[in-house]
């Protein structure tokens, strides 16, 4: 089945609208664009200047999917909470997890009601739209002006970023997702096909003595968890996302099995749960450097998502770095990559509206 980088798009009615400042005509389209994931959705009302080809997201909202009884009762709330309808945008742009099969968005584990965009675009008459990878959106922030403020982003080296070089986004929260793509000298841009964050967890080709032993138990730990199904597989979403940091925990923590997310992201966070946050930030390295192994990215890897944002003191620690170097190859090569945190909750929004003037709006 197709990857939710299928594009749908109805008839573009808006027309660019006009306003005037600072006394000059000045060009601009509004771009709705979302961000959609298993639990909440996040929204944004970008405004484009075709003149500049700035992109400032003018207000955003979320809202939790609980709190909504259909998607069209989504729809509605965000369209208040944003002050525009869907149908008086310009575009429209929705990252969602999962796959996009032209009609509806299926996620594995269901989201709480049918996600049937086709058919309420269709009824609602929207502009040009288009529902992609949620990790898309991400990766075409990096190709903005976005990546040029620094309150935006927590640089863990100070290597310079190639323009037209390859670049990974990847999100750690309820899941582990990641897209890679290249801005291409012609102005437009090409994104990747890829499931990177199901792939099975690699045996690190280089390690410590004690971090190759802690590896090999917390394996056999989660193989051989009683409160897994028994065909579970081990990748690093199972250890990554939010429950998987609740396993790490359970694993130096056996007696505590009724623990939540949160409360693990709590202890971590007051320091009651070094262990678990030096064996996160060794895995998140581990994974790191086989997706640099995988893409060779000189454009960079730029991680976000709400485990990763709600505990970068993760990317301060040393195990982060002897996780990266437990693949050895090419090392001398993949320590020019720039590594970052995004960390302005912005940059899918702005990432998206990019998408949009790229392929939805009229030039």
């Amino acid at each position: 089945m197709p990857r939710a980088d299928n594009r749908k798009n109805t008839s573009a009615h808006s027309l660019p609208r006009w306003h005037r400042s600072n006394g000059l005509p000045c060009m601009t389209q509004q771009i709705i664009t979302w961000d959609l994931g298993a639990t909440k959705c996040a929204a944004g009302l970008v405004e484009y200047d075709k003149i500049t080809e700035t992109l400032t997201c003018k207000t955003s909202h979320s809202i939790k999917l609980s709190d909504a009884t259909s998607l069209e009762d989504l729809i509605t709330q965000l369209e208040t909470k944003l002050g525009l309808t869907m149908h008086d945008a310009d575009a429209i742009c929705i990252g969602g997890a999962g796959y996009y099969d032209g009609k509806s968005l299926l996620l594995d584990g269901a989201y709480p009601y049918p996600m049937l965009f086709a058919e309420i675009a269709h009824k609602q008459q929207w502009p040009s739209y288009a529902v992609i990878h949620d990790y898309a959106p991400i990766v075409c922030a990096t190709f903005t002006s976005y990546m040029e403020q620094p309150h935006n982003i927590k640089r863990l080296n100070t290597c310079q970023i190639s323009k037209h070089g390859r670049r990974v986004a990847f999100g750690i929260g309820t899941s582990l997702g990641l897209k890679d793509g290249v801005l291409l000298p012609s102005g437009d841009f090409w994104l990747g096909q890829n499931e990177m964050g199901h792939i099975g967890i690699t045996m690190p080709p280089l390690a410590s003595q004690q971090q190759l032993q802690r590896h090999q138990e917390i394996m056999r730990f989660l193989a051989n968890n009683p409160h897994e199904p028994s065909h579970h597989a081990l990748t690093f979403e199972k250890i990554l996302s939010g429950k998987g940091m609740v396993r790490l925990y359970q694993f130096f923590h056996p007696n505590e099995q009724a623990i939540t997310p949160e409360q693990v992201g709590m202890k971590m966070r007051n320091s009651q749960a070094d262990e678990t946050l030096d064996a996160f930030a060794w895995y998140v390295g581990l994974f790191i450097g086989t997706v640099q192994l995988i893409f060779m990215p000189k454009g960079g890897i730029w991680v976000t998502g709400g485990v990763a944002l709600h505990h970068t003191e993760a990317f301060d620690r040393p195990e982060l770095m002897d996780g990266i170097y437990a693949s050895p190859a090419y090392l001398a090569q993949r320590e020019t990559y720039p590594l970052g945190v995004l960390c302005n909750l912005e940059h899918a929004l702005i990432g998206g509206a990019y998408y949009a003037t790229k392929r939805l709006l009229s030039k």
